[in-house]
């Protein structure tokens, strides 16, 4: 893992003016290496290092400050890496809930930065869940999905909020939004477990495959 001053290098570097606009904050990379590292087939870094800026140049100093940066989000990816191998059931690192459920859709809080960091990087594998998922899973990673971009956004929580509690018959949602939320908290552990679970097991099926074909 980052010790806390490797974190608040990496912090600080992401955070800088310089950076192109829609760089990553360090908890939206944490969310994204998240998907990255639980993708069914593996993702090289030079695939996925440009989506942290955008697809811009992210701005390096010199080539003292890349080697150091890149090394700080290699181990990041690393230490991340680790934890879905291990399944490990937990909150991410440095990202917990606040008690009152409103306030989880903060934009500043590292939660509400960790599921639009994931969010981005779901959507940018989605080609290849697709190709590789076998549809007796499609309600499973779709469900596990939608806890852990929830909090990304008020605006998109409350369109899974619709689309979860409507029913054909009546236009309402037959459950408050507040009481759909708390759900949402207590399931996360378990989607990022769930997350993993698929994804890495499916990457080691096809694995298995490769070899077998050989």
């Amino acid at each position: 893992m980052l010790s806390p001053s490797e974190v608040k290098k990496l912090t600080e570097f992401l955070a800088e003016p310089r950076r192109p606009e829609e760089t990553f904050t360090f908890h939206e990379l944490q969310g994204f290496l998240f998907a990255v590292v639980c993708s069914p087939e593996m993702v090289p870094p030079p695939s996925w290092l440009p989506i942290i800026s955008d697809e811009q140049d992210i701005g390096f100093r010199d080539e003292d400050e890349a080697q150091e940066v890149l090394g700080l989000i290699m181990t990041l990816h690393n230490a991340t890496n680790d934890a879905v191998l291990d399944r490990v059931k937990a909150m991410p690192p440095g990202c917990s809930f606040r008690k009152n459920i409103e306030d989880n859709f903060d934009d500043a809080l590292p939660l509400s930065q960790w599921s639009r960091g994931f969010t981005i990087g779901h959507d940018w594998l989605a080609d290849v869940w697709d190709d590789v998922l076998p549809e007796d899973f499609d309600d499973e990673i779709g469900s596990t999905t939608m806890v852990l971009s929830f909090f990304a956004s008020r605006q998109l929580a409350e369109a899974y909020h619709l689309e979860a509690t409507t029913s054909p018959t009546k236009r309402k949602p037959q459950r408050p939004f507040p009481d759909f939320a708390q759900t949402m908290r207590k399931l996360f552990p378990d989607a990022m477990l769930s997350y993993a679970h698929i994804g890495r097991g499916m990457s080691e099926i096809l694995a298995e495959l490769g070899r077998s074909a050989e």
